[in-house]
Formats: C-alpha cells, structure tokens, sequence
C-alpha cells in the first residue's frame, strides 16, 4: 500500500477543530473506514480524495500529495523537478550549431553525421523517419476550431 502522510491528515483535522469522525460523518462512511484509508490500510477513491478537500478546507493538490506520502510529478522517478528560474538563470550556449537534413553524410548506404572534431557518427534510423509524411498548408490556421460547429446546441435563424 502507498505511504500516506497521516500525520499531516490528523493535524488538518485538529486545525479545523474536527475528528475522524467528523470527517467520517461528512463523507457518509463508516469511521473505522476513514482510520484505515488515513493510516494507509485501505486505498482513497477519487471521490473521497475530493470530500476530503472540501472537509479540509484545503486544496484538491494537497490532499493528492499527502496521500501518496511524498511529491508528485517527475520527482517520483527521481529525475529532478522543472525549475524554469534555474534554466533561465543558466548560461545559454552561443552559436550553437543545430544539426539539420543538410548536415547527413550518405556513405555504404548508411547515414553519418560529422561532429566539430571530425569523427563521424551512424544516425539512428529513427532520425528523418517522419519527413514528408504531413503537408500543412500555406493558408491554414492550426489555431482555428476544427469543427466551427462543435458543441452546438441549437440553430442560428
């Protein structure tokens, strides 16, 4: 079962002055349903996810967080969290050169790429694999509705 963070529960209760069976009463369950689900027993719905905000008085956000005991997002798989600050802050590279179709050298008919210092890498053949297989118009607005019509109720007269 998921590690939640009970304690941080127990103590949004006492700060709203509230039991566990206050909050069982509210949610309509039985409260040795409401010990086991944040003690980490048994799992937490959906729902009760959202009953338990709304009693709480806290955000829908917090509640996902502490029940399943730590953060949420990329951090789960220990790769490090977005911080746009850091990567604006971060020194760019200047000049860089991005590799483009016309870079492909074609030798014993596979595909090579030079780097700067000369030696010449195999390019998976994944690379250019999707080329040429969608056409977008000069005209097309990719930003218009795709069906002007959608969600139509009713008839314009």
């Amino acid at each position: 079962m998921a590690s939640i963070d009970s304690a941080w529960f127990h103590q949004k209760l006492a700060d709203r002055g509230a039991s566990l069976r206050d909050l069982a009463r509210f949610m309509r369950l039985d409260p040795s349903a409401v010990s086991r689900m944040l003690n980490g027993e048994r799992k937490m719905s959906a729902d009760e996810q959202d009953q338990i905000a709304g009693f709480l008085r806290v955000t829908l956000d917090d509640v996902a967080q502490k029940r399943r005991g730590g953060i949420a997002g990329f951090g789960e798989d220990k790769q490090q969290p977005y911080d746009a600050e850091a990567i604006a802050a971060s020194p760019q590279p200047s000049g860089q050169k991005m590799f483009t179709e016309a870079d492909v050298i074609y030798r014993e008919g596979k595909r090579w790429m030079e780097t700067e210092g000369g030696e010449l890498l195999e390019l998976h053949p994944m690379f250019g694999c999707m080329k040429g297989t969608m056409t977008i118009p000069d005209d097309l607005d990719l930003t218009a509705p795709a069906d002007p019509d959608w969600g139509k109720v009713y008839e314009d007269d």
